[in-house]
């Protein structure tokens, strides 16, 4: 497993190990990388706060990011990927870019709690999408449909039809149709982790996905004494076991992120994922682990495109790596 802890100042190493802890020790490699981690004030702020899922935290970072409307990325929004109203995508290119360059697509999905969330918020996660404008790829950034009108496979499905769509039309928006990556949060990153673990629902557009950041994914030790809100009652789908297992017979390379001040079932989930997959020699698709120092689970992918490069500089070189 490769391994990464993005801390300020830190020099951080991508390093061949395994995982227990919920703190990855960083380990001297030739690889050894130096990012800026987060402000103190916005550090303190983040300690302060603790172990929450709380939207209010995107506020911590919102005065360090740049918001819509931006003046050298274009935003082309609300372009349909199928038939439902929910189907709908934005593409984010930066207005300097060499005319015909076919660069990466970072495709991002939102979290939300499987019921709620947009791809269009105050700031976040456009900023995400607009960052990977400004850094060499165009971002795509989908709504899908949303539990619980929609069950299982719905959101899946979306996320396919959406790379479909990128397959068959960001030419003509500057990108690569066969270099896709995949970003998901939370619940996001459930509905990516869905996609690339069941290989037998995926069709030819998978070949376009060469790497799929999980920033805090979740899937319970247990399913719930009350049906899920978008997996109903089977456990096979909702729970860690099976699905860490699904996802380490596929093919697509991971990178896995969680935050200090993730409520510890994500840290519980983050080493049930390393523990299985990266045995060694097991030959199982074991991820890289990025481990987000002073951040938590909102503020973690809110700082993307600010000062803070704990996220953006590991995702940046673990993608231009694969």
């Amino acid at each position: 497993m490769r391994r990464i802890m993005a801390s300020s100042l830190l020099a951080v190493a991508l390093a061949a190990c395994s995982a227990s802890d919920s703190e990855p020790a960083a380990q001297a490699s030739d690889a050894a990388t130096t990012w800026p981690g987060v402000p103190e004030e916005q550090a303190a702020q983040i300690r302060a706060v603790g172990q929450v899922i709380d939207p209010a935290s995107f506020a911590i970072f919102a005065g360090l990011v740049p918001g819509p409307p931006y003046a050298d990325v274009t935003l082309t929004e609300d372009l349909a990927y199928g038939t439902d109203p929910q189907q709908k995508l934005d593409v984010y290119t930066l207005n300097a870019a060499p005319q015909g360059e076919a660069r990466p697509v970072l495709l991002y999905v939102h979290g939300g709690g499987f019921t709620e969330g947009s791809k269009q918020g105050d700031y976040y996660p456009q900023s995400a999408t607009a960052w990977a404008a400004r850094n060499g790829m165009v971002g795509v950034n989908i709504d899908y449909r949303l539990a619980p009108a929609a069950k299982w496979p719905a959101a899946r499905d979306d996320l396919s039809a959406a790379i479909q769509w990128v397959r068959a039309n960001i030419a003509r928006h500057g990108g690569d149709p066969e270099r896709i990556f995949l970003w998901g949060h939370s619940a996001g990153a459930v509905h990516v982790a869905d996609y690339v673990q069941h290989t037998e629902l995926q069709g030819p557009e998978a070949a376009s996905v060469k790497g799929a950041l999980l920033l805090s994914p979740i899937y319970q030790s247990a399913a719930g004494e009350q049906p899920h809100a978008y997996y109903g009652t089977d456990a096979a789908l909702q729970t860690a076991a099976p699905a860490i297992q699904r996802l380490g017979a596929s093919r697509i390379p991971l990178l896995l992120g969680w935050a200090e001040f993730d409520p510890e079932m994500f840290h519980v989930f983050a080493r049930s994922v390393t523990d299985r997959l990266c045995v060694e020699g097991s030959g199982l698709n074991c991820p890289t682990t990025l481990y987000l120092r002073n951040h938590n689970h909102m503020t973690e992918g809110a700082s993307i495109g600010s000062a803070d490069e704990s996220l953006s500089g590991p995702f940046l070189q673990w993608m231009r790596g694969l």
